[in-house]
């Protein structure tokens, strides 16, 4: 059955104008010269005729429909949120399309989206976070796809990158708390086997306890992949365990806002006062850290400018410009607010302790 909906052709347009489809195709794209009263009638007919060329056709001809793949794990994160606004506002700016893939932190979707997209033609991708295993992105850049990854560490390869200094952040938030003069630091973040940046978070904590001859004590960090499925339930239940040691510490720093948010919580349910009874930090600085009681105190994140550069990085990869530098990195930043304060009588909250029963 035919359909009643005849869809217009550049052949019309061609037809109705009196040139050929080339000349149509120059007119449209601006490739080659014609006439300015030829352009004129064209842009007119195409108007008319409520003509829209085929960007899937051109491709096919092309193999460029000015479209970038961004593949993030997980959209409903607010990080992630930020950081796509960044991509999108250059690639707005710059005449691009963007088409978005979330894995869910599964590398073999990943792979598959890779797989998918590239049947389509795009003109290159962006990753954002995930995990370590990257052969595939590596092939990727090997077969001359433009790639760059953002907020992700490739080991030793020549795919271009956007990074924070995860490491250096902690170990100097780690410093901060100890000039204020927190000596029991607590810690709880996400497994990080098979993630550098979460890696080198804890081991940028490590390194600060060790500047300042703190002890590191298992029994106040907490390293759970159930945080990743539920940041929220998990640091409920990460809370618990530290609270259930012998020594409880000052203050509990966090892998991310979304655990800090959990712990703030449990604390609050727990009738704990923060500050002034146990501090709280997080990192990323995502909206929600504005939005706690107190206010959170965490590790600013450039979020939109991480999206912002990854994507003018990648464009100006596609468009063949000579880019200086391929590996950046984006300065952070302690943000101050009202979760971190300097210890107080210990006493006060082993009494507050006697009153709560705690159940890991």
């Amino acid at each position: 059955m035919k359909s009643k909906y005849k869809t217009t052709s550049i052949k019309d347009v061609a037809r109705k104008a009196g040139v050929s489809i080339s000349t149509v195709s120059n007119a449209l794209n601006n490739s080659r010269y014609v006439k300015k009263e030829t352009r004129e009638k064209i842009l007119e007919i195409t108007k008319n005729l409520n003509y829209t060329p085929n960007i899937i056709a051109r491709g096919l001809k092309t193999r460029s429909i000015s479209t970038v793949a961004v593949i993030v794990p997980d959209i409903s994160n607010q990080f992630f949120a930020q950081v796509i606004k960044g991509v999108e506002e250059v690639a707005r700016l710059r005449k691009y399309n963007v088409l978005l893939a979330c894995t869910y932190y599964d590398v073999l979707e990943e792979k598959k989206s890779i797989e998918i997209l590239r049947k389509q033609f795009v003109d290159g991708f962006v990753f954002v976070s995930g995990y370590n295993s990257f052969d595939h992105i590596k092939a990727l850049n090997d077969d001359k796809v433009p790639v760059v990854v953002a907020d992700r560490e490739l080991g030793d390869t020549k795919v271009p990158s956007v990074l924070i200094d995860n490491f250096g952040a902690m170990r100097e938030t780690v410093n901060y708390l100890h000039k204020l003069g927190h000596k029991r630091i607590g810690y709880i973040s996400y497994t990080y086997d098979n993630q550098t940046t979460v890696e080198k978070r804890f081991k940028g904590y490590c390194e600060g306890l060790k500047d300042n001859k703190l002890v590191f004590d298992p029994d106040i960090v907490v390293i759970s992949e159930a945080l990743r499925l539920n940041e929220l339930q998990g640091s409920r239940e990460a809370v618990k365990k530290i609270l259930n040691c012998k020594n409880i510490p000052s203050v509990i720093m966090n892998a991310s806002d979304f655990i800090a948010v959990g712990v703030v919580r449990t604390l609050k349910e727990l009738k704990i006062k923060i500050p002034e009874e146990i501090s709280v930090v997080g990192f990323d600085n995502i909206l929600m850290s504005l939005y706690t009681d107190p206010l959170l105190t965490t590790i600013r994140q450039p979020k939109r400018q991480m999206g912002d550069t990854a994507m003018n990085l990648l464009l100006d990869i596609i468009k063949g410009k000579r880019v200086k530098e391929k590996n950046i990195v984006l300065p952070t930043e302690l943000i101050v607010r009202q979760s971190v304060a300097k210890p107080r009588d210990r006493n006060i909250l082993k009494l507050s302790l006697k009153t709560v029963k705690l159940k890991a």
